[in-house]
């Protein structure tokens, strides 16, 4: 027994530093030397490295952005400059546009940063330009509703805005899981052999289906990347186990409420769909994708949550779906984000919307806008 022990040892030993001999080669060797499959791999292991260096590390909201941020992204989409304009001691958001006081601050992930165009097309700075108040954007790519909470207590609602925008994506279910879980986990050992180790993502593809190329389609006659199959994973993950993450979600969301109320502050949940939401019904007929995927379980769960807490809600779907309509592209065809018209028709929307709500009022005979600023 303690022959074939010892064996069992000697050949795991003999395998680590196999592995470890294989890696070394990956990293040390010419790139003329490398497999195609290796010269590829470490590409994306780069771009993944790149990709967070975005944000640095934090303990309450695991990354954010670093103050004095300022870079160009080039997309096939787009070409665009990141740049910080409220720059805090231990970090940086987009900012305003038109100074003075914060008379609102918008929270949420890129679709409120504005990812793909300028700060001043993005829909918060279109929206303070027509209201003639300063709305702060506190958006930061990635992130999710347990951060955008956390941000809206530890950096918007100490400037005692009037209103706060919570915007709300498709994708916050798993914003909030990933969120949990990698609060418990104390060492980013995952994230770490994803960027770095040539082994592990190997393996990796070796135990997923083979990648399907995104092809463009037409939905409504605008141009998009699709990957049916991808997309039916998505909306059965979306589904799998619902009610589970919705609960887990909504508390970050009641917290956001309940802070907003105790500073006096109207909180506006703003319900951000996704392209799929938009042009689903074009989408689900030309790929043939299953009556059982509820793409809408989401939103009509939003919105009934808005309904039952008596919250200020904008479901932005309707709006979008109205000019899609109508053949405009409002999302960029691969990066999947709003474009400059579709940040533009949701600034409209939320305007109308403020008005209607009396939360903002409108001067129709002399075009102009204003905002009920009620002293504090």
């Amino acid at each position: 027994m303690k022959g074939v022990f010892q064996k069992v040892c000697l050949a795991l030993f003999g395998l680590v530093i196999a592995l470890l001999l294989f890696e070394s080669f990956a990293w040390v060797a010419p790139r003329s030397w490398l497999p195609a499959r290796l010269r590829e791999l470490g590409d994306a292991m780069e771009r993944n490295r790149r990709s967070d260096s975005f944000f640095i590390p934090d303990s309450e909201l695991l990354f954010k952005m670093p103050p004095n941020t300022d870079f160009v992204v080039r997309h096939p989409d787009y070409t665009i400059r990141i740049k910080t304009n409220l720059n805090l001691s231990d970090i940086g958001f987009r900012g305003g546009t038109l100074g003075g006081r914060a008379w609102g601050v918008a929270v949420g992930d890129s679709f409120t940063f504005g990812m793909g165009v300028e700060q001043e097309e993005a829909w918060v700075a279109r929206l303070a330009k027509s209201l003639g108040h300063e709305v702060i954007n506190f958006g930061i790519p990635a992130q999710g509703p347990a951060q955008y909470t956390r941000v809206l207590n530890r950096y918007a609602l100490p400037m005692r805005p009037r209103v706060v925008f919570y915007g709300f994506y498709f994708n916050d279910l798993d914003s909030a899981t990933r969120f949990r879980r990698m609060k418990r986990q104390l060492i980013p050992i995952g994230r770490y052999v994803r960027h770095y180790s040539y082994v592990f993502n190997l393996v990796r593809e070796s135990k997923t289906s083979p990648q399907v190329q995104p092809a463009l389609a037409k939905a409504d006659n605008v141009e998009m990347s699709l990957d049916p199959e991808g997309l039916r994973r998505t909306l059965e993950r979306q589904n799998r186990s619902f009610d589970e993450r919705w609960d887990l979600t909504v508390r970050e969301v009641d917290d956001a409420i309940k802070a907003s109320k105790d500073a006096g502050v109207i909180f506006v949940l703003l319900y951000l769909p996704s392209r799929w939401e938009i042009y689903w019904d074009s989408l689900k007929k030309q790929s043939n994708l299953p009556d059982s995927l509820d793409i809408d379980r989401l939103r009509r769960t939003v919105v009934s949550y808005c309904g039952k807490q008596k919250v200020v809600c904008l479901d932005l779907t309707q709006p979008l779906k109205k000019e899609a309509s109508r053949g405009k592209p409002l999302y960029f065809p691969i990066d999947g984000h709003w474009n400059r018209e579709g940040n533009r028709v949701v600034a409209e929307a939320i305007r109308e919307f403020l008005v209607g709500q009396g939360i903002a009022q409108s001067d129709y005979a002399g075009g102009r806008v204003g905002v009920v600023w009620k002293p504090r």
